[in-house]
This record gives structure tokens, sequence and C-alpha cells, in this order.
């Protein structure tokens, strides 16, 4: 049996556990690759990896990419989502900017 090693996100170490497949959630465009597309949204990207969140970062990209986000609401300068992970019930996720550049749309730039 193919066992995944377990790995380090700088709380502990974790044996990895594959998400609940949710049917009908909403997915990134990308499906390798670059996440992003627009300058913008590669600079938030660039932000949110500056704060040295461990695996935390590249799982949430994984679970975009294969649709396991149930809900997401965006307003000016807040997300919200709701994410199905290994766990019955999705938890939640709140990303909060102080300043976002006027024009610039995070629902266009993000999803």
């Amino acid at each position: 049996m193919n066992k995944m090693a377990a790995y380090w996100d700088g709380y502990g170490y974790y044996e990895p556990i594959k998400p609940i497949e949710v049917k009908g959630g909403i997915k990134a465009k990308s499906k390798r690759g670059s996440f992003v597309q627009s300058w913008w949204a590669k600079r938030w990207i660039k932000t949110l990896e500056s704060f040295n969140l461990g695996a935390r970062l590249s799982r949430g990209k994984s679970y975009a990419r294969k649709g396991q986000v149930t809900s997401i609401k965006i307003e000016t300068g807040l997300v919200r989502a709701k994410v199905q992970g290994s766990d019955p019930r999705p938890y939640s996720v709140t990303i909060k900017e102080n300043e976002v550049p006027n024009g610039i749309s995070l629902q266009k730039n993000l999803l």
C-alpha cells in the first residue's frame, strides 16, 4: 500500500488525509502551474505566501483546484469561505485586507 509521508507545517507533523469530495463545489480556474493570472491576484498570493503559512496555503490552493470550496462571499477587503476538508463539517476561512486598490475586484481576480 502506498502511504503518503507525514509533513511538518510549523505546528507539528501530520499524516495527510484526503478531503471529503464535494459535488458542485467552487473550483479555481487553474488546474496546475500558476494559480492566478492577473498582476493583482499574483500580488495577493505573494502576500499570503509571505505570512509563512507552511503547508496551509498549498493545501488551500489544492482544495480550490479540486472544488472543495462550498461557498465564498467577497466584500470590500474581505473574503469569507466555507471549505470542505477531511472533517465532516466544512470549516470557515476569513481573509481580511485593510486596503484594496480602487477598481480592483476581488471576485473577478480570485475566482
